[in-house]
């Protein structure tokens, strides 16, 4: 039976249970540009496309990575992914017109936030896509720049621009892709602003931020108002905070040990102790410190950084799952961000 027969059965609601399985393996296979695509050939097959429980059963796209080699830490990020054979490659930015004028200052969930000094330009790039759009200028002097954009909820993009720091607050500036408009606010975090750092999450439109001693900022960028979290324990420098299967996690690593909280009340501050387990097995006696990078959305699984490769580690089953190494060019990289993100029609249809 041809694909097409298959999507042609699927739509007709014949022998579903039984072709449905071979028909998900048919497009798991297929790079999501394809997909896009192949939405626009029927309406039969731009539904079946859609169709939300299709877009859960495929896998996850590709992994984002940022890096820098040690040898050129003040130049910008070069951005690469993650390829499925475990070889990390460069992603092709040639589409863009003005990569080589522009500075990579932010990525989420395959968007690139771009930045001119001359003019004074922000672009955001779907690296999926190829698309990207030029931002009206802000008002104000940008001090620290901000992408959030959640695959899983909305195809519209956000741009958070920080213009000035208070005592325990700031000023900032918020793009939204759907009204195409800057709006500016002021914002309480509720704490020192010395005492944030810059580990930050984004997810259904709330940016989570680590800060000392044992604190997570929450920041709601509909109402524009901060919550505290208290952390279980004081945070650690190289602590990350993610969500996976719809809870906010909490990570670190500490002596070969990883240790993984999941916050089960966020107004009780209420956290359990998932995982506590040694990484020496994979890490061996090196003296660098490994790093947690991300963790998996909907499965047991968290991303590590070992010089020089990046490794998945299945929780439940304690063993190495995927490994990510860096040739010999990259042999120095230093990791600065990654990401996962879904098969989601909110990821094609953003700057579409």
């Amino acid at each position: 039976m041809e694909a097409s027969d298959l999507i042609s059965c699927y739509e007709k609601g014949i022998e579903r249970s039984m072709n449905e399985d071979l028909l998900i393996e048919i497009l798991a296979r297929l790079p999501l540009k394809s997909l896009s695509r192949f939405k626009c050939v029927s309406k039969s097959w731009h539904r079946l496309i859609s169709d939300k429980y299709l877009q859960q059963k495929l896998p996850l796209i590709s992994t984002g990575v940022f890096f820098r080699s040690e040898s050129d830490q003040f130049k910008e990020p070069r951005y690469a992914y993650t390829a499925a054979d475990g070889v990390i490659e460069d992603s092709q930015l040639d589409f863009f017109p003005f990569h080589e004028k522009s500075t990579i200052v932010d990525g989420c969930n395959e968007l690139l936030l771009y930045y001119r000094p001359a003019p004074v330009t922000f672009y955001v790039v779907n690296t999926t896509t190829k698309k990207w759009v030029s931002l009206p200028r802000p008002q104000k002097i940008t001090q620290l720049s901000i992408l959030a954009f959640d695959p899983y909820s909305s195809p519209e993009f956000k741009v958070l621009c920080f213009t000035a720091w208070r005592a325990r607050g700031a000023e900032l500036e918020i793009y939204s892709s759907k009204t195409g408009s800057w709006d500016q606010h002021e914002i309480q975090f509720g704490i020192e602003t010395d005492a944030i750092s810059a580990t930050m999450h984004y997810f259904n439109n709330v940016l989570y931020i680590l800060a000392y001693p044992n604190r997570v900022v929450a920041v709601n960028l509909t109402k524009i108002t901060c919550n505290l979290i208290k952390l279980p324990e004081p945070m650690n420098r190289d602590g990350r905070v993610g969500h996976s299967q719809g809870h906010l996690h909490y990570a670190y690593i500490d002596e070969n040990k990883l240790k993984i909280w999941m916050l089960k009340d966020a107004k009780r501050s209420e956290w359990a102790l998932k995982h506590e387990t040694s990484v020496r097995q994979f890490i061996g006696t090196r003296e660098i410190k490994p790093n947690i990078l991300a963790f998996h959305p909907e499965k047991e699984l968290v991303y590590i950084w070992v010089p020089w490769k990046m490794v998945s580690y299945n929780l439940r089953e304690r063993r190495l799952e995927g490994m990510w190494k860096f040739d010999k060019e990259r042999g120095k990289a230093y990791l600065i961000q990654i990401w996962l993100f879904p098969c989601s029609s909110f990821l094609t249809k953003c700057l579409a």
